[in-house]
């Protein structure tokens, strides 16, 4: 075989005093644990920032002692985007483990001649991703894939196969979430989430305009069977305006509008498994391994497990392997969904043992929750998804920033930490200059039209100190509103690093 890559009770004292009195005593009890300069700071900033009528859900702790910065309706139950994804991705180093491995096996079944080759999918959702295979093997292309695996069957003693059977059994055949909005399910960020993914489940669909009029169309991975109907024209004088549209639940694709310059337009793909086996079963046929008689086309030959089928695994030929590690970076700084839902449905097959669904990964979101942080937690954390995409989602502040506190305490911080952008990269690419704070930032930023957040945590070079936060705006108006948002997310980031600063006895940044 083949492995291509409790609680305390405090004593009880009874003093007389007055009902008014108590109340006072507590008030400023509630004062003084809470209104400190950067609780009061929060607020301010929040109050006078024009939100157009949106709400505001933040806390701030010290990650280390547990103490409470500040809290702006952090119980507040809030839709999170893409910071959704810090609950996911957590709950996957508890259940799954950091040494976690998709495993994605090719078996050949030679029970029948020529033998068919079996591809058990694990939920990988970095297989055949080039982000990732072309950073690990520098140079290459996803054709060195193909030519390792036509190599481990040549090897083998294997130039044809009857076909392809696709077991996707790990995974529920529900591709598509019910709560994502059905006008952006060809978008590469509603990509169907697969038992066996290949190219992020997206085909790229590179435009070119021509002399003749027609422009020049090229797809990636290379999928010829699709039907492709090209309605753009080739224009160099007007705006290159080249958009591609799919019906639900098909893979026939139309190019539309002007096409003046070269572009690359990810389209997401319908039936992922099917696509997948598809794709290795034509590479397979052009690297000389014949698939079926010959008389009939290779796509032909490939078709999705069924109940009925009496599949014998003679040998194991290959094991393609991606560790968590890569698909938690995926998650967590470049904020693809496909790879949260894919951990979501991951964790509840492991549980279960039952195909991965967004019924039991959410189950067992919810009990990593309450295992860690408490039965209320859990009650007050709606799951819907595991990326965000879902407007069903509700998670509070206070949540968030406990559940980074709890794994901070854990043996998966180095890991999940690890997973999260860094001003510069990934979805915070564009955030946060350098030099434009002291403390190194680790965080999740999340946006749905109207909402914006950012979680992480904040860390202290000469200090030490950690301090995360959770920061989520919802319903912000357009216009005015949403060009405030990010800005007041920043600025309230900044205002922790100067709090920090100001703690570790040096001058504040500003800002």
């Amino acid at each position: 075989m083949r492995s291509i890559h409790s609680r305390v009770l405090a004593p009880k004292i009874q003093v007389t005093m007055p009902v008014w009195s108590t109340l006072v005593v507590l008030a400023v009890l509630v004062q003084t644990v809470v209104a400190g300069p950067l609780d009061r700071e929060t607020e301010r900033m929040v109050r006078g920032t024009n939100l157009g009528g949106g709400s505001a859900g933040v806390y701030i702790m010290d990650l280390d002692t547990g103490e409470e910065l500040a809290s702006y309706r952090a119980d507040a139950q809030m839709v999170p985007a893409s910071t959704m994804k810090l609950l996911t991705t957590g709950a996957a180093l508890r259940v799954l483990g950091d040494d976690f491995t998709f495993r994605t096996q090719l078996i050949l079944d030679e029970s029948v001649s020529p033998p068919l080759l079996i591809v058990r999918g694990d939920g990988d959702p970095a297989l055949g991703d080039p982000a990732i295979f072309i950073d690990e093997n520098p140079g290459t292309t996803l054709g060195v894939l193909f030519d390792q695996i036509a190599g481990v069957l040549k090897d083998s003693g294997v130039e044809s196969l009857g076909g392809i059977v696709v077991d996707d059994r790990v995974f529920d055949r529900n591709y598509t979430h019910d709560a994502w909005p059905e006008d952006q399910l060809n978008r590469w960020y509603c990509a169907q989430v697969g038992g066996l993914n290949f190219h992020t489940n997206v085909i790229n669909v590179y435009t070119q305009p021509s002399q003749s009029g027609a422009p020049i169309i090229r797809l990636e991975p290379d999928a010829y069977w699709v039907q492709m109907e090209v309605r753009a024209k080739s224009n160099s004088g007007a705006r290159d305006t080249a958009w591609v549209s799919r019906p639900t639940k098909s893979n026939e694709f139309t190019v539309h509008g002007n096409v003046s310059a070269q572009s690359e337009i990810p389209v997401a793909i319908d039936t992922p498994p099917l696509f997948a086996g598809r794709v290795l079963a034509t590479a397979m046929q052009a690297r000389g391994v014949q698939i079926g008689s010959g008389s009939e086309s290779a796509i032909d030959q490939v078709r999705l497990w069924s109940p009925g089928d009496e599949l014998v695994e003679s040998r194991v030929l290959a094991v393609i392997t991606t560790p968590i590690e890569d698909v938690l970076h995926r998650v967590n700084t470049n904020s693809y969904n496909l790879y949260a839902e894919a951990l979501l449905k991951r964790m509840g097959h492991e549980i279960t043992s039952d195909p991965g669904s967004w019924e039991n990964g959410a189950a067992v979101l919810r009990m990593s929750l309450s295992e860690h942080l408490g039965p209320e937690a859990a009650e007050t954390t709606v799951i819907s998804d595991g990326s965000g995409m879902s407007r069903d989602n509700r998670v509070t502040a206070m949540t968030f920033v406990k559940w980074m506190r709890s794994l901070s305490r854990s043996d998966h911080w180095e890991a999940f930490e690890g997973s999260l952008a860094t001003p510069g990269e990934g979805t915070l690419r564009n955030r946060f200059d350098e030099g434009e704070l002291k403390s190194k930032l680790h965080a999740k930023s999340g946006y749905l039209t109207g909402t914006y957040a950012l979680a992480g945590v904040l860390e202290h070079p000469r200090s030490g100190q950690r301090v995360a936060f959770s920061i989520m705006l919802n319903e912000v108006k357009a216009g005015t509103p949403s060009r405030n948002a990010k800005p007041l997310i920043d600025n309230i980031v900044e205002e922790i690093d100067d709090f920090m600063s100001e703690r570790a006895g040096e001058p504040a940044m500003g800002g």
